[in-house]
C-alpha cells in the first residue's frame, strides 16, 4: 500500500498543493493534516505510523513535512525503516541510477542528514522571528502573552492553592520531580514558580 502524509502548520494554510502532487503519483490512500511540525504528537501521522506495514511506502512532498526536528526525524525513519516501509521524499534524490547498494545508502544518508539539518535550521528561524516579532510588539505595548494559570493572583481559587502548594513544596527544599508527582504538574509550570523565586 501507498500512503500519502501531506502536513501545514496552521489551520489558514492549504494543503492543495501537496495534495495535488501526491495525487498525482497515485498513492492509494492520502492522510492530511493541519500541525505544527515540532514534534511527532500528531494524531494523523501517528494513525499512518499504526496502520503502515512491511512493504508499504509512506510518500510526502517535502521530509519537512514530517518534522522540523532532526531527531524525530531520525527517529521516524528508523521506525519506518525497522517496520520494512520505504519511506519517500520527494525533494529527497533516490539514486536509482547508483548500482553499488552500499554507495546508495551512503549518499542517501548524506542527503536526509542535510535535509534534516536544513529542516531545523528553518524551525530555529522561525522561532527567532517569532521571538523578535513580540519582543517588538512588547516594546509597543501591543503584546500581553499568554495569561498565567497558575499564580498568586489569579481569579481560580484552586489554581491560587496549587500555585502556593508548589511554592511552598520548592521553598522546602523538594525536588522537581518530587513535586510532579505530588502535584501532577508539569515541570514548565513548576520551573516558573522556581524561578519566581530566585
Amino acid at each position: 500500500m501507498k500512503y500519502g502524509y501531506a502536513r501545514v502548520s496552521t489551520h489558514d494554510q492549504n494543503l492543495a498543493r501537496q495534495i495535488k502532487i501526491l495525487t498525482d503519483l497515485q498513492v492509494d490512500r492520502i492522510y492530511q493534516e493541519k500541525a505544527l511540525g515540532a514534534n511527532l504528537d500528531r494524531p494523523i501521522l501517528n494513525q499512518i505510523i499504526s496502520k503502515i506495514k512491511e512493504g508499504d511506502e509512506l510518500v510526502v512532498t517535502s521530509l519537512d513535512r514530517l518534522s522540523r526536528d532532526a531527531d524525530d526525524t531520525t527517529k521516524l525513519i528508523v521506525k519506518l525503516s525497522l517496520r520494512g516501509t520505504r519511506l519517500r521524499a520527494l525533494d529527497v534524490p533516490s539514486f536509482e541510477e547508483v548500482e553499488n547498494q552500499n554507495i546508495k545508502r551512503l549518499l542517501s544518508s548524506m542527503l536526509v542528514e542535510v535535509k534534516k539539518f536544513l529542516a531545523s535550521e528553518e524551525r530555529n528561524k522561525i522561532l527567532e522571528r517569532q521571538r523578535q516579532g513580540i519582543d517588538l510588539a512588547l516594546q509597543r505595548g501591543g503584546y500581553k502573552g499568554r495569561p498565567i494559570l497558575f499564580g498568586p493572583n489569579v481569579k481560580d481559587k484552586r489554581r491560587r492553592a496549587v500555585y502556593f502548594e508548589i511554592k511552598q513544596l520548592l521553598e522546602q527544599g523538594e525536588s522537581m520531580y518530587a513535586i510532579r508527582k505530588k502535584t501532577g504538574k508539569s515541570n514548565t509550570l513548576i520551573q516558573r514558580i522556581k524561578n519566581e523565586l530566585d
